[in-house]
């Protein structure tokens, strides 16, 4: 008995089993299935925005260092 690549991907998909999760963001619950994580697409772009956004000790850094850079012409610390 041979399977066509269609009728094994039916299969295979009636085998999967959902599972109950809590979505991290925003604390609803979702049936997914696989490495299903959040609610909704919305709450996974979002947590994906606040993983990779830059802190606040990074933006002060480059502020300060821009400001070094404005206060000496462009220099870099170097004697005129």
């Amino acid at each position: 008995m041979t399977l066509d690549a269609s009728e094994l991907a039916r299969q295979l998909a009636a085998r999967r089993k959902p599972k109950q999760v809590i979505c991290p963001v925003c604390g609803t619950q979702a049936v997914g299935l696989g490495r299903r994580k959040y609610c909704s697409e919305r709450c996974a772009k979002l947590a994906w925005w606040r993983r990779h956004r830059a802190g606040p000790s990074e933006t002060s850094a480059d502020e300060a260092a821009l400001q070094a850079w404005d206060d000496d012409g462009g220099a870099g610390g170097a004697e005129r």
